[in-house]
């Protein structure tokens, strides 16, 4: 292991190389990086894949320049010079993984096809790799016999992610509060963003945000959001639901489906009770 050391890291590591035979496996680190970050171009034999856990950053990579926001995955190629934007970034939180993909499997190499042909710099709102990420390191210092078997497969549950996630397209931006809210709170505010399409169990939103017990993280979220989670999650669905009832092919029934709803009827009553209005009486004053 390698500590960082720099005046623009408050605390980091990195791994390169940390299984002997493992060779696909480049590197992994992590980093708590100050206001005013700032990283000269560099390139990697394989695919770096850079996980924002906190704040915000941007990259530039062959004249592109990507902002990344919490909870992106931000894509680095093989052989791609890459560094921080032409700003320095404000305080931030990465997690990485180096990967030669081609030596990792069918499905990496797959993966690693897919990423050449669209060139995606990013992927929007990946809140489930942070864990994956986090079990990597865990092992990559872990000396036992069965080390090697479960950092492989942690990097198949991660390529498995990554390739979700790449087919399931672009993400819309979520709307973003400009209440400073906490680490944590705002943790569970972008994993309800992310989630339109289902309830969110409340010990799901207590472990997003690493709070203490579900109460607490109640307490919390009301103090500093206004309002409960499960009130909170529910308007962030009723707002995409009535935005969907705007687009073409979409009804009631469909639009109440695809955002978790039980039904048209308990929907048209959430609906109502949010707007004053019905989902019909909407959609046809929209049309």
């Amino acid at each position: 292991m390698k500590v960082l050391r720099d005046p623009q890291i408050i605390s980091g590591f990195v791994y390169e190389h940390p299984v002997d035979d493992l060779p696909a496996l480049t590197h992994c680190g992590e980093a708590l990086c100050c206001r005013g970050h700032q990283r000269k171009p560099h390139a990697h034999p394989g695919f770096e894949f850079l996980y924002l856990a906190r704040g915000q950053a941007s990259w530039r990579a062959e004249g592109v320049v990507t902002t990344q926001a919490m909870g992106d995955l931000y894509l680095a190629y093989p052989g791609v010079k890459h560094g921080t934007g032409p700003a320095p970034n404000p305080e931030n939180h990465h997690l990485w993984v180096g990967l030669k993909l081609d030596q990792l499997g069918p499905a990496a190499a797959r993966l690693a096809a897919e990423l050449r042909q669209q060139r995606r710099r990013a992927l929007t709102g990946c809140p489930e790799v942070e864990p994956v990420l986090r079990g990597l390191v865990a092992q990559v210092v872990a000396h036992h016999p069965d080390r090697r078997r479960a950092i492989l497969a942690y990097l198949e549950l991660f390529i498995t992610l990554v390739a979700q996630r790449l087919h399931a397209g672009a993400r819309p931006a979520p709307v973003r509060t400009a209440l400073p809210y906490s680490y944590a709170v705002q943790r569970a505010v972008a994993y309800m963003e992310q989630q339109l399409d289902r309830r969110l169990p409340l010990r799901d939103l207590a472990a997003m945000a690493t709070a203490r017990s579900v109460p607490h993280f109640c307490t919390q979220f009301r103090r500093e959001v206004g309002t409960s989670p499960a009130a909170h999650h529910l308007q962030l669905r009723l707002d995409a639901a009535r935005l969907t009832l705007r687009q073409p092919g979409f009804d009631v029934t469909k639009a109440a489906l695809q955002h978790g709803f039980s039904s048209s009827q308990h929907f048209s009553t959430l609906f109502r009770r949010a707007y004053g209005v019905t989902p019909r009486a909407w959609r046809q004053a929209a049309g």
